[in-house]
């Protein structure tokens, strides 16, 4: 008998030998596993492409059927990124349905904590709450026993379709980058703190790889835009310095002839060097106006002093300013538009608006051909039928239907502006070909400052040469 014990013990220490060699076994298998597949992550995948291949290597180091992973955006969600082994339909639903921070601080509680990461089982309590099941999805095919087909004082072993696992992906200041949700572990138990740990060791992998290609990231992109404000710097000095250069050539081409000759002039040409003089003046403090406004434009802190403004004298005031380039180049401006057509606006924007609309157009288009200028009255109605909505034109919505406005139109006979430019037209630094002057800062203010006076400006082009093009402006009416 006393043998036949001692055999019996024999025995049993064999097998818990071989079950704790064997678990060694496993567990060795799967830290060679992980170390590989972390070696395979590599910074220069792109990012998508690295965050799918981390829930696949989570899935098959750890042998789960389903991972996904989440990433902090910096405002208050965890948002889905990736997913290995799901279904279409819940990548969807996933991607819809962001976490709030306040809801994983309630899944990540001390009361389901595991090592260092989370086990929420489906009996918790937490799951009566509909809110926080509506951020998730249950794959029942995850669940690989019947409840009914095991022993009751079992089943919290068995993992089940609705558990939830939270393994946390901690970046280098200790805070959390996102986490992994895996799912379906394949030999269907719920995971011991041995499992667990071994999944925080890669997920450890994995944080470091995620962390280090968001920096790398943001290192590249960071270049990439200094780079390009360098460029547009560059770009910038280039063509403001040659357009300064116009009018300060002029300018000092006038002072140079009165002082040389002044004596010798008579009042009239020395009036008319005087004055053009202050014009090519007036055309450099439109330019460094340009650019001054672009930066309070910019900063939302441009300033407008509305009144009651008269829309033919000013755009006869801007023809007097271009008149030496209209005389120069023989060109035909012809004017109609009503002597009572009152606007309500900043009366010195509107001037810079129309000089920067007429100049473009003296200059973009051939010397002696025809430049029309127009204005008529629009009621809202009408306006709508011209434009489409824009933010603009939705503030205007709010107005009086009787509102009405002023439809100013500048039309050149030059070689016109394809439909695919008509849409960039109005940008920063725009310019449609690279040989033209300009800064490329005068259309993009002058849509800033339009749409700041509660007003639209747009261009109409067939893009056929000859045909030209018009630049419609519309401001408020002034109502007596």
């Amino acid at each position: 008998m006393q043998e036949a014990s001692l055999e019996t013990i024999a025995g049993d220490v064999t097998a818990l030998i071989q079950q704790y060699e064997a678990r060694l076994a496993q567990q060795r298998k799967v830290l060679d596993t992980i170390i590989d597949i972390g070696a395979s992550l590599r910074l220069q995948m792109d990012t998508q492409t690295l965050l799918k291949r981390v829930c696949g290597a989570a899935c098959e180091a750890l042998q789960f059927r389903i991972a996904a992973l989440y990433l902090y955006d910096g405002l208050d969600y965890y948002r889905y990124c990736a997913l290995a082994g799901g279904r279409a339909e819940d990548e969807t639903y996933l991607r819809e349905h962001p976490l709030p921070e306040s809801i994983v601080s309630r899944l990540a509680s001390e009361e389901y904590r595991v090592s260092r990461s989370y086990h929420i089982p489906a009996e918790a309590s937490i799951w009566q709450d509909e809110e926080i099941k509506s951020f998730f999805v249950v794959d029942e095919t995850v669940q690989i026993f019947s409840p009914s087909a095991i022993d009751p004082d079992m089943e919290k072993v068995y993992w089940h379709a609705q558990d939830l696992m939270i393994v946390p992906l901690i970046g280098g200041d200790n805070t959390w980058l996102g986490f992994l949700t895996p799912d379906g572990p394949l030999d269907g138990l719920r995971p011991s703190e041995e499992i667990v740990s071994l999944f925080e060791l890669f997920a450890n992998q994995a944080a470091v790889v995620i962390e280090g290609a968001r920096l790398h990231n943001e290192l590249r992109e960071a270049l990439r835009q200094a780079q390009e404000s360098e460029q547009i710097k560059n770009h910038f000095l280039m063509i403001a310095s040659h357009e300064l250069r116009t009018p300060l050539t002029a300018m000092q081409g006038y002072l140079e002839l009165l002082s040389q000759y002044g004596d010798s002039l008579d009042e009239e040409t020395r009036s008319h060097f005087l004055n053009n003089t202050q014009r090519a003046c007036d055309e450099l403090v439109l330019l460094l106006g340009n650019v001054m406004d672009i930066s309070r434009v910019d900063q939302n802190r441009v300033s407008l002093n509305f009144g009651v403004v008269n829309v033919a004298q000013t755009v006869e005031v801007i023809v007097e300013i271009l008149e030496p380039i209209i005389d120069r180049e023989q060109r035909p401006v012809k004017i109609d538009i009503s002597a009572d057509l009152l606007v309500w606006v900043d009366e010195l924007r509107l001037r810079q608006i129309m000089l920067n609309l007429l100049g473009n157009a003296l200059k973009y288009t051939p010397a002696g051909t025809e430049i029309a200028i127009s204005a008529t009255r629009l009621s809202l109605a009408d306006l709508h039928c011209h434009i489409s909505p824009t933010p603009a034109l939705e503030y205007q919505s709010t107005m009086s239907p009787s509102h009405q406005f002023a439809l100013i139109a500048i039309r050149d006979r030059g070689p016109g502006i394809s439909r695919e430019d008509q849409s960039r037209l109005f940008t920063k630094f725009m310019r449609l070909d690279s040989t033209q002057q300009g800064s490329g800062l005068g259309l993009y203010l002058c849509r800033q400052l339009t749409e700041a006076m509660g007003g639209q400006i747009w261009v109409e082009s067939s893009g056929i040469p000859g045909e030209g093009s018009t630049f419609f402006l519309t401001v408020p009416c002034y109502q007596s």
